[in-house]
């Protein structure tokens, strides 16, 4: 239970860090001392110390020896643009290569995946299943290292969507597209695959513009 507590509250900080310099509230080269941020946010240094590790990996921020935790520059819109081009033609990639190795086995993998993601689950966990749907899918083609690509490709964006509000709409089409892709993966049918892969990844970056827009060039 007290672990819970703890990766709570170092989720809470994270959000709340991240929505700040994506809002260019803490402006790149800033600081981020523990202190400050235990005062201004009301948590303590233990989860602010684990969420600045997160924004370290994400590359919000730059954990430097001997100055601590600066803001670095986050991705501005044509940057998020040109990643979803390149994970849109990747990812096709090797989810068209996938579909020629995946055996009933395979696909009852990707089966139990999609049985766990129900709506009623908080975004985070949502959010984790489809990535490892995703994933799943992608280690079937048999090419580790462009899978590793794409893993570097989705930390690039994944502070933008981790527990951002999604509507019943936009969930109910999550759904549909991840059925239709694993029904594409059962009847070998590249198509299918390709158009609601697509539409699946795409989302994700009209989710982007819809909520950050405002403070992205």
């Amino acid at each position: 239970m007290e672990n819970n507590k703890c990766d709570l509250k170092s989720l809470a900080a994270y959000q709340r860090i991240r929505d700040m310099i994506i809002a260019r509230e803490k402006l790149p080269g800033t600081h981020l001392v523990i202190s400050e941020l235990e005062d201004e946010l009301g948590i303590g240094k233990g989860p602010i110390r684990e969420a600045l590790m997160r924004l370290d990996r994400s590359g919000l921020v730059r954990n430097i020896p001997y100055k601590g935790a600066v803001v670095a520059e986050a991705p501005r819109m044509r940057e998020i643009e040109i990643i979803y081009e390149m994970r849109v033609k990747l990812e096709t990639t090797l989810a068209l290569e996938a579909m020629r190795n995946v055996d009933e086995q395979d696909i009852a993998k990707l089966e139990s995946i999609l049985s766990e993601m129900d709506p009623g689950l908080n975004l985070h966990e949502l959010y984790h299943l489809d990535r490892n749907f995703h994933s799943q899918i992608y280690g079937y083609s048999r090419l580790p290292h462009l899978c590793l690509v794409v893993d570097k490709l989705m930390e690039s964006v994944d502070i933008f969507l981790i527990n951002r509000p999604r509507d019943s709409n936009y969930l109910n089409r999550m759904h549909a597209q991840h059925d239709q892709i694993l029904d594409a993966l059962r009847k070998k049918d590249e198509a299918m695959l390709k158009e609601n892969l697509q539409q699946n990844i795409k989302s994700g970056l009209k989710l982007i513009k819809k909520v950050y827009s405002p403070f992205m060039l």
